[in-house]
């Protein structure tokens, strides 16, 4: 029986990769099996696989020390092929050289593809982002970006009612628990200084289906602040109020229902800037320098160790500094056409600016539509498993 291994990480790439490849795949090979193997990730919050099983879509689903033993005891070998959806690229040229199959590899924007061209190993490289015209000879495929199949499909099935006259902001802390406990105080802080200028302004919160509810209580109660102004939060049923009176509608594991609702929204960097572009939601995107940077490499390491602190604040501004466009939709465009900035340690600058986009309805609708255009057309998902077939019949 033939076999596809879609091989992810974390839980950006696990619903806007592989979601919309699995879904189309076993649209039209209810036949073949389906494996997605997990691997091995410092951003993955350990829910993905169930996250994943909750689909229904996959005959298999390996945990990341399930694809490691299975590896090291040569199982799930079969006719097939090794798709690489996220991660690290040595894991899936791994099970393909264990697998004996072929393979390809999907990177979705142009620095994953210029840190990892040189491992070779791939048949196939399919890129979704556009690249000079006169450097296509270089890349063999361009089916476009995942992510907007997976939003748009998410989007096309919700039902929303909302009042014409009623300003909604969306608020996206991010599902990684460090970045979670980091961003949720000084979020809840920005909050209720904007409900206090804004008495009728409504504000949901997406909740990652990979943030369980004692997380997020934990994360509300007991928030790191890093020198920034904070606020605490109880969560009471499906609402978060604040100390300082600012009551949150939250929303469990269903992120397109505050992104189908917003006027604007609030975000951390990562995949919630490109879904939201893909929605053509205006999204202001905070940086501090002053929380820690997460997952691995020599920063990382240091940021998790005590003391270092004025070197820790040196290093990461250097960072942010030097990366300069850190939402996915600017990466994309090479300039900022969603808005992010340096906070205050007292917020203000961001209370005011979002409080200056809400009075401003032109001003949001120019954002969203320059950060749509660039996620580009849907589509995506058919073009990767039309690689995949003429993989399998080679």
């Amino acid at each position: 029986m033939t076999c596809i291994t879609l091989v992810s990480n974390s839980p950006g790439e696990v619903a806007t990769f592989v979601r919309p490849v699995a879904s189309e795949l076993k649209a039209r090979h209810p036949d073949w099996r389906l494996r997605i193997a997990l691997v091995p990730c410092p951003y993955a919050t350990g829910a993905e696989a169930s996250v994943i099983r909750s689909w229904n879509i996959a005959d298999e689903v390996w945990t990341p020390r399930q694809t490691t033993w299975n590896w090291l005891l040569g199982k799930g070998r079969g006719p097939g092929a090794v798709a690489f959806l996220g991660g690290d690229p040595w894991h899936a040229l791994l099970l393909k050289q264990r697998f004996r199959v072929r393979s390809l590899a999907y990177f979705s924007e142009p620095s994953s593809w210029e840190r990892t061209r040189w491992l070779g190993g791939f048949e196939r490289v399919l890129l979704g982002y556009s690249v000079d015209p006169a450097s296509r000879d270089d890349h063999p495929g361009f089916p476009g970006d995942l992510r907007v199949d997976a939003v748009r499909e998410r989007l096309d099935r919700l039902t929303l009612t909302k009042s014409s006259e009623e300003l909604t902001l969306g608020v996206f802390p991010g599902s990684r628990w460090l970045h979670l406990k980091a961003s949720l105080g000084p979020f809840l802080y920005t909050v209720e200084r904007l409900q206090k200028l804004r008495p009728g302004l409504r504000v949901m919160m997406a909740v990652s289906p990979f943030v369980s509810a004692d997380r997020l209580r934990n994360a509300a109660s007991k928030p790191l602040s890093f020198g920034l102004a904070i606020s605490r939060g109880e969560v009471v049923g499906d609402t978060i109020r604040t100390e300082g009176g600012a009551t949150i509608e939250l929303v469990w594991g269903d992120p397109y229902r505050v992104i189908g609702s917003c006027d604007l929204a609030l975000s951390l960097p990562g995949t919630n800037t490109a879904e939201l572009a893909i929605a053509g939601k205006p999204t202001v995107v905070p940086i501090s320098d002053r929380v820690p940077v997460g997952g691995g490499g020599l920063l990382g390491i240091l940021d998790r160790l005590p003391g270092f602190d004025k070197l820790k604040h040196h290093l990461k501004h250097r960072k942010y500094r030097k990366l300069r466009l850190l939402a996915l939709p600017n990466q994309l465009a090479g300039r900022e056409v969603m808005p992010e900035f340096f906070v205050r340690d007292d917020m203000s600058d961001l209370v005011e600016f979002l409080d200056q986009l809400l009075e401003d309805p032109l001003r949001r609708q120019r954002i969203g539509e320059e950060a749509q255009a660039v996620m580009g057309p849907p589509g995506a998902a058919s073009r990767v498993v039309d690689s995949l077939e003429e993989l399998v019949e080679q």
